[in-house]
């Protein structure tokens, strides 16, 4: 990959701090009460509260107020076609909604700045937490001022892994959820695609595997997880991940590989 020069580094560095600003201050004003459903989405569980659409608004404003000429491509009010831009903002105001509407502790604000088709700064802020991870590309990522690196667990039966993988799958002896499951030494799902993969550039999991993602859970995390040292590949084709890819491996490069030799489908 080129060498980023001087002046790109240092604005996509100012436009992660730009991002883990903003989150942290839409985080801090979510009303943990404010649990309504507004709109359900297609599949179990998947809805969206009014905090979510609060959250959004605020987290907009603030965006366009820096440069209302960047558009920004937002869960709740998402123009897909947005995806093509040359540079947008990608913006999920609560990564983990379920889990804040019963008052765990896993959910998160998460923005996204992307241009040229990749992801350049990113930050998620778990209020609940007191968490902000942020990184921007060839500077590293940081949680608070502490540098952070993927772990360096380099088999597949010593990995602690996280997974969303399809409903019904753990009745299926072929499946994927069955497959991991038996190679791995320990499996979770925490609830927020985008806290699992910054743990992945955290060391906190060694793991983290998703069958259907969303832009705004992805392009984010991603960014963390690659600059902390981990491979973010495809399950489909065991490339690097597009920045909106669905379908993601994330592990230190060794333990992806694995990962995919396992997973990889015919």
């Amino acid at each position: 990959m080129p060498r980023l020069s001087a002046p790109h580094a240092s604005r996509y560095a100012a436009l992660a701090r730009l991002a883990a600003r903003t989150a942290v201050a839409v985080g801090r004003a979510i009303v943990v009460t404010d649990v309504a459903i507004v709109t359900r989405k297609r599949g179990r569980a998947n809805f969206a509260t009014a905090a979510d659409h609060a959250a959004e608004r605020a987290a907009l404003a603030r965006l366009r107020a820096h440069d209302p000429s960047i558009p920004i491509l937002a869960e709740e009010s998402a123009d897909r076609r947005l995806r093509g831009a040359e540079r947008l903002w990608v913006v999920d105001p609560i990564d983990g909604t379920l889990n804040f509407s019963r008052g765990l502790p896993y959910y998160a604000v998460v923005i996204a700045y992307v241009e040229d088709g990749r992801t350049r700064a990113a930050a998620i802020h778990a209020p609940r937490l007191g968490e902000t991870f942020v990184a921007s590309e060839g500077a590293g990522a940081t949680l608070g001022r502490a540098r952070l690196a993927a772990g360096a667990v380099a088999r597949l039966g010593e990995a602690f892994a996280v997974a969303s993988l399809a409903f019904g799958a753990t009745r299926k002896p072929d499946s994927r959820f069955v497959a991991l499951n038996g190679a791995c030494s320990r499996l979770r799902v925490l609830g927020s695609a985008s806290l699992e993969i910054a743990y992945v550039g955290a060391g906190r999991f060694d793991l983290f595997v998703h069958e259907s993602l969303s832009p705004w859970d992805v392009a984010a995390p991603a960014l963390i997880a690659r600059e902390a040292g981990a491979s973010v590949i495809s399950l489909k084709t065991g490339a690097d991940a597009a920045w909106d890819e669905s379908q993601v491996i994330v592990a230190n490069p060794a333990l992806a590989r694995q990962a995919w030799e396992l997973l990889r489908r015919p």
